[in-house]
This record gives structure tokens, sequence and C-alpha cells, in this order.
């Protein structure tokens, strides 16, 4: 093998190896963002107590997050996040929610989420189960330690 066809054939496949390398973090980066989704459902149908449950949704949110709820202006911050669900979900437990399989859009450190979900909840003021479902579309941003965080979370109530 010549000089010149040895380079070329050390050049593909270090190109190769790294698009490859990019296959993989993408594919490896999709799975931590559906993961994601799974822990929040699983959160969500654990029967904590909702302020716990709040707490702990919040969690998966940067401190600076930013809620987008239908009809109202914008929530900013942790600390007003946490105030809006107490306010919104006070008197209300959660029996179960389910997100179907989401829509994941991914630019370098950024991604898009969408995806939909229903739940079936008791409220206080009602003697049986509601159900209700809803879009949401999440952006969140890649981490220092390689992990995900939603920035953005915005939501629209598809039945009552």
């Amino acid at each position: 093998m010549n000089y010149k066809n040895y380079v070329t054939l050390l050049v593909a496949a270090s190109l190769l190896a790294c698009h490859q390398e990019s296959n993989n973090r993408v594919e490896a980066d999709l799975s931590a963002i559906r993961g994601q989704l799974e822990n929040i459902e699983a959160l969500m149908s654990s029967g904590l107590p909702i302020t716990d449950l709040n707490q702990k949704y919040l969690e998966f949110f940067v401190d600076d997050l930013v809620l987008l709820p239908p009809g109202g202006g914008a929530v900013e911050g942790h600390d007003a996040a946490l105030a809006f669900f107490n306010d919104v979900w006070g008197g209300v437990t959660l029996i179960a929610v389910n997100y179907e399989t989401p829509e994941i859009m991914l630019e370098g450190d950024m991604a898009v989420r969408r995806y939909v979900g229903s739940g079936e909840f008791l409220i206080d003021t009602e003697p049986e189960p509601v159900t209700g479902s809803g879009r949401y579309i999440d952006i969140l941003q890649r981490q220092s330690d390689g992990g995900w965080r939603i920035v953005w979370h915005t939501w629209t109530q598809i039945d009552q």
C-alpha cells in the first residue's frame, strides 16, 4: 500500500470512528431524556403528598426555570414554581400519570421534548376520580455533569 492510500485509509477510519462516537452520544442523550420523563411519570404516580411531590418534581428543573402555564403569565424561578404548583395542585391527590413516548429534538447542549400525558386525580371537592390529559413541551439543557434538566416547561389541557 502506498503512502497516499495509507493516509486516506487512516483519515477515513478516523472519520468513521468520530461519526460512530457522535451517534453513540446522541443515542445516550435521547435515552437519558426519555428516562428522565419515565422517572417523572413514576414520581407523579408514587402517591407522595402533593407538597413533597412538587418539591421532588422541581429537582428535574434548573433553579432559574420558567413555567409557561396556559392562559397565564410566566412563572420564573424555583420558589415561584413551587408556590405555583402547591397552589394549583393543593387539594389534589395524583392516582396515576402516564406519558406517551416523547418526540425529542437535540441540538448541541439543548433539547426539546414534546409529549402527551394523561392522569387520574382525586380532588377534595369531587366524590369520584377525575381524568385529564395534556400536551407538554420541555426545553432541556445539558448540565456540567452531563445530565439534563428542564429550563422551560409549558403545557395545554386537552380535556377535563
